[in-house]
C-alpha cells in the first residue's frame, strides 16, 4: 500500500499538474494571441501580420519540426517582431496624465501573452520530439533528453520577452544592460539583469538620490523579466562554453 501511495504521488499527482496546466496555458494564449492581433490589425492589415505573423509561424514552424531545427533566420525574425510592440510605450507614457484604462488593459494583456509564449514553444517543441517515437507513451521529456539547441533557444526567447517587456516601460538602463548580457552569455550578467529588473521596477535616480515609486505596471513587467533572467542563472546552456548537444 505505501509503494502504491508513493507512486501515486511520484507520477500521478505531476500527471495532474501537467495537465491542469496545459489545460490553463492553451485558453490564455491563444485568447491573448487574439485580443492582441485584433489591437494591431485595427492599426493596419500589414502591420498587424507583421506583429502577429512570425511569432505564430515559430510556434507552428516548432510543432512539426521542432525549435531546434528552426532556421536561425525565422528565429531572427520572430525576435525583432517582439520588439515591435514597444508601441504601448509611446501611448502608455502620453495617456499617463489622461485616461489609462484601454492601455493599461492592453498592456497587461501583452504581459501575459509575453510570459504564455515561451511555455507554448516549450510544449510544442516537446510535443515534436515525443511525435517521433510513436512507441513511447510519456507526455513529458526530462530535460536531458530534450535537444538541447531547443532549448537554448527557448531560453533565448524568454530573454527577447525579458527584454521587450522592460522596453515598454522605458528601463533604458535595464535594456541596456540586457543586451550586454545577451552578448556576453554568462550567469553573473544574467544575475545582474535579474536584480536590476527589480529594483528599476521601483525605484529610480534623481540625480543623486535614489527615489521609489509604485506603479503596478512596472512592477508586474518587473517580476516578469526578472524570473526569465533567473532562469537563465540556473540554466548550465546559458554559458558560451557550454556546445548544446542534439539530445534525442
Amino acid at each position: 500500500m505505501a509503494d502504491g501511495l508513493h507512486k501515486l504521488i511520484d507520477e500521478g499527482v505531476p500527471e495532474v499538474v501537467d495537465r491542469l496546466g496545459r489545460w490553463l496555458l492553451y485558453p490564455v494564449f491563444w485568447l491573448t494571441t487574439a485580443i492582441l492581433a485584433l489591437w494591431f490589425l485595427q492599426t493596419g492589415l500589414v502591420y498587424g501580420v507583421l506583429v502577429i505573423g512570425p511569432p505564430l509561424v515559430l510556434l507552428l514552424s516548432s510543432r512539426f519540426h521542432g525549435l531546434g531545427r528552426v532556421s536561425t533566420a525565422l528565429l531572427v525574425i520572430a525576435g525583432l517582431a517582439a520588439l515591435v510592440p514597444t508601441f504601448f510605450l509611446g501611448k502608455y507614457k502620453a495617456a499617463e496624465d489622461g485616461h489609462t484604462g484601454l492601455i493599461l488593459v492592453g498592456f497587461l494583456v501583452f504581459l501575459i501573452w509575453g510570459a504564455a509564449y515561451p511555455a507554448m514553444l516549450d510544449k510544442f517543441d516537446e510535443r515534436f520530439q515525443l511525435s517521433q517515437y510513436p512507441a513511447d507513451t510519456r507526455r513529458k521529456l526530462p530535460k536531458e533528453e530534450r535537444n538541447e539547441l531547443g532549448l537554448l533557444r527557448l531560453l533565448l526567447v524568454k530573454i527577447v520577452m525579458a527584454t521587450v517587456a522592460m522596453l515598454v516601460v522605458d528601463a533604458t538602463v535595464v535594456v541596456i544592460l540586457s543586451l550586454i548580457a545577451l552578448l556576453l552569455r554568462t550567469h553573473w550578467s544574467a544575475a545582474i539583469v535579474g536584480v536590476a529588473c527589480l529594483i528599476e521596477s521601483v525605484a529610480e535616480l534623481d540625480g543623486l538620490n535614489l527615489v521609489f515609486r509604485f506603479d503596478p505596471m512596472e512592477i508586474v513587467a518587473g517580476l516578469l523579466a526578472a524570473l526569465m533572467w533567473w532562469d537563465a542563472v540556473k540554466n548550465p546552456l546559458w554559458d558560451r562554453r557550454v556546445r548544446p548537444g542534439v539530445g534525442r
